[in-house]
């Protein structure tokens, strides 16, 4: 009886360490996030103070405003995109690295992992002037070539294209990283039973490699398209949005409706529409992942 006295003691004393930890974290998201669906509720421009409730109406007028539009087209061919070549780039670069007759992994690995290191704020302004119309480098070396200097960040053709280009370069080391650490935890005995078996690089690779490293890669591309929908440092640095409406992703555009425009119920709401497109994305892909774990 008193083995057991203690024993609840130590479990009471284990679960009440836990109190402080969920406390900040019902301080810090749950309460913020509460506060930001009160206003979607309401017609609050900042400097009028929250008005009266509106209920579904922010949400509803949301749909209907054709720039809000743009951005959500925006936001999903900017995440399908960068996603996409992050990820072939990425794992075709993990299975180099893998080999086991590649010297120097090392020094490539940690080479790779550069770019990742950087933030956003810093790639971005990088970028800005390697690829500046007039004084870039880029431009540069494209008119010792004879080619014509083009304005990457202000050419409505260009402009979304040179932000998947700086995104799949900033981004595709963090996917590496999973991919590789996956890779080197596989278990190399189907392995040794396919080299006896007789099977080819790409049967390996195809039934065995796939299938082994498939839950490493549907995570990897969870983290990296929740990233990318929430994309926004890039954005702002780059391009502002433009030219025109051309790069403005909803993050960009919920920035403008609440600090700009100082729309803040507006913004609440739009920032709940991109909150369930993230959640519907998210749960798309862990019932992919179970499926296939079944």
């Amino acid at each position: 009886m008193g083995n057991k006295t203690v024993l609840q003691k130590v479990f009471q004393f284990k679960y009440s360490m836990m109190y402080p930890t969920i406390f900040i974290l019902l301080l810090v998201i749950v309460a913020p996030l509460v506060y930001s669906l009160y206003l979607s509720l309401h017609k609050y421009i900042l400097q009028f103070g929250i008005g009266k409730w509106v209920y579904l109406k922010n949400y509803v007028s949301a749909f209907g405003d054709r720039e809000f539009l743009i951005s959500m087209k925006n936001t999903f061919i900017l995440t399908f995109s960068v996603v996409t070549l992050e990820f072939l780039i990425a794992l075709g670069t993990a299975l180099l690295l893998n080999r086991d007759d590649l010297k120097g992994k090392t020094f490539y690995t940690i080479i790779l992992m550069i770019p990742v290191m950087m933030p956003p704020i810093a790639v971005g302004l990088i970028w800005r002037l390697l690829l500046q119309p007039d004084l870039g480098i880029v431009n540069y070396i494209l008119g010792l070539f004879g080619a014509k200097s083009y304005g990457w960040y202000g050419d409505p053709k260009l402009a979304m294209l040179t932000v998947i280009v700086v995104d799949v370069w900033h981004e595709t080391s963090l996917i590496l990283i999973l991919i590789l650490a996956g890779l080197t935890s596989l278990d190399k005995t189907p392995y040794e039973a396919a080299r006896v078996d007789g099977a080819s690089s790409f049967q390996t690779f195809f039934y065995i490699t796939l299938p082994m490293l498939a839950p490493v890669l549907m995570i990897a591309i969870l983290i990296r398209m929740i990233a990318a929908i929430k994309t926004y440092d890039l954005i702002y640095i780059l391009t502002r949005g433009g030219p025109g409406f051309r790069t403005e992703t909803m993050s960009f555009f919920v920035y403008k409706k609440a600090f700009r425009e100082l729309s803040m119920g507006d913004a609440s709401s739009q920032s709940f529409i991109l909150l369930i497109i993230i959640l519907i994305f998210s749960i798309v892909l862990l019932k992919v992942m179970n499926r296939q774990e079944t």
